[in-house]
């Protein structure tokens, strides 16, 4: 792992958290609707007085930061919920802990949450959970293959390029991790350390809209016709990358050529391997990294592992 990837992701640990306020964080919530406003600006409130100052502020620093990923590890929760083996929480099953770190980071961070109509049924969190009838697809609900390196929804124009945020490639992921027992990595390389193995002329065609994208395995019911799309891009940032080996081909030869060692770089990159904990909170920039997540065999009994995880913008 070169300088580059080293000082990708951003770690903050919290120690010895006081989390004794979640009382009356659920309190507070008890007669009110839970949604990511009231949850997000109750948890915000929460998080302020068991972080401190320095590490809120390291938080709210991070979306114009040059890190392209936050961990925030230290705030253990656990809850007595089983994971959902259909990736939905029955209405009378709640993880409220879990939400208010999740919203009340998201807060912190100026991050907005957003759904997508065409994924997880319009609903807000996605249980990023091994759902039986997802097996031998590459999903956020598979588990028993490898869902190889890619950008999420990137059959869509970046944020900026689009007059909103549910047909976007979206900006960021932010997962909050409920259970891991079988210790399954979410991984992720930086855009710039891939683009770094490329020569000058595969850089330069991979910007070229010579590329069409279809609808990643996780969009329900979306027949829309393949978009025609550069998987890279330039802005002020820096370069961003659209990709999802499954959904993605050239229009000609020399577009072929170089999304092939696009291809063969990713089979080579190791990457970062986050393995979360329960509590953690991990958001990443969509654009800048790309992720994996490597198969692995769930446990049974509702003990399987669990991540939730929220787009933003």
């Amino acid at each position: 792992m070169d300088v580059q990837e080293a000082s990708l992701v951003q770690v903050v640990v919290v120690n010895d958290p006081d989390l004794t306020g979640l009382e009356g964080c659920r309190v507070r919530l008890a007669e009110t609707p839970h949604c990511a406003e009231s949850v997000g600006a109750v948890g915000g409130d929460w998080l302020g007085t068991v972080l401190g100052r320095d590490i809120v502020e390291a938080i709210r620093a991070f979306p114009d930061s040059p890190h392209k990923a936050l961990l925030i590890r230290g705030i253990s929760l656990s809850t007595d919920v089983a994971t959902p083996r259909n990736g939905f929480l029955p209405n009378a099953e709640c993880v409220l802990d879990f939400d208010l770190l999740h919203f009340g980071m998201l807060r912190l961070l100026g991050v907005r949450p957003h759904a997508v109509e065409y994924e997880n049924f319009g609903k807000l969190v996605r249980n990023v959970v091994p759902v039986p009838e997802a097996a031998g697809t590459t999903s956020s609900w598979g588990a028993d293959v490898e869902f190889f390196w890619h950008t999420d929804n990137p059959n869509w124009p970046f944020a900026d390029q689009s007059r909103n945020v549910a047909t976007a490639v979206p900006n960021f992921l932010a997962f909050t991790a409920v259970r891991n027992f079988e210790g399954a990595s979410t991984d992720i390389v930086c855009v710039d350390h891939v683009l770094s193995k490329l020569p000058g002329w595969a850089i330069a065609q991979l910007q070229k809209s010579a590329y069409t994208f279809g609808a990643p395995a996780s969009n329900e019911g979306f027949d829309g016709q393949p978009r025609v799309l550069p998987v890279l891009e330039h802005d002020e940032g820096g370069y961003r990358l659209r990709f999802d080996d499954g959904i993605v081909a050239a229009l000609d030869l020399d577009s072929e050529k170089a999304l092939g060692l696009l291809r063969q770089c990713l089979r080579d990159a190791q990457g970062i391997e986050v393995v979360l904990q329960p509590g953690d909170f991990f958001i990443f920039k969509n654009a800048r990294v790309l992720h994996r997540r490597k198969a692995f065999q769930p446990l049974l009994n509702g003990k399987a592992r669990w991540l939730r995880r929220v787009y933003g913008s």
